[in-house]
């Protein structure tokens, strides 16, 4: 993917120590789910390290990949950024941070004995996460400007957030018609 160029804008080179830094922020002060919102906030908005179009394909493909998926989407876009070296930054930067506070957290969790207050705290942090999400989900549909993609994405939040249908049936079944979309969609524009 070209990094340089996307929807006319230019996007700034990004240094190892930056990613670092950055990856460390978000891995160390964040909880939960939400995170693939907050590092398109800080990868495409902040930092303009990676175009929205950019950050979509990394995402598409973070998500298709074992693991946890927003660990694969650090990964791909630290590899984009700065190759191999940028993937492992990425990685350390993210999880070095988390490893320290689950051992503090289990510490603490030790001592406490009515953890309450902690809990609701969570919840509150978890709708937190809920909104980024909210929040990334709304700028694909925004980009979309094409009905049988959001008919496409439609129908997934239909089979999976409301029918609670298995993840990777629906994606099994979607997907192909997802690519013939974009395939035919491409040649349409090529000519």
């Amino acid at each position: 993917m070209d990094m340089n160029t996307d929807s006319g804008s230019s996007l700034r080179p990004a240094t190892l120590p930056a990613l670092f830094l950055t990856c460390l922020r978000i891995g160390a002060l964040s909880f939960g789910g939400g995170l693939s919102g907050w590092l398109h906030r800080e990868f495409v908005h902040g930092k303009k390290w990676i175009g929205e179009d950019d950050f979509a394909s990394t995402m598409a493909i973070a998500q298709m990949l074992p693991g946890a998926n927003v660990v694969n989407l650090v990964v791909c876009m630290g590899e984009q950024l700065r190759g191999p070296l940028g993937a492992a930054t990425c990685l350390f930067g993210f999880l070095i941070g988390p490893f320290f506070a689950v051992i503090a957290f289990g510490a603490m969790a030790a001592r406490i004995g009515d953890a309450t207050a902690f809990e609701s705290g969570l919840v509150g942090v978890a709708a937190a996460a809920t909104g980024l999400l909210i929040v990334v989900g709304w700028h694909g549909v925004r980009r979309s400007r094409h009905w049988p993609q959001l008919v496409v994405m439609a129908a997934v939040i239909l089979a999976v957030g409301v029918m609670e249908w298995p993840l990777l049936p629906v994606v099994a079944l979607v997907a192909p018609i997802s690519v013939a979309i974009a395939w035919k969609r491409r040649s349409v524009d090529a000519r």
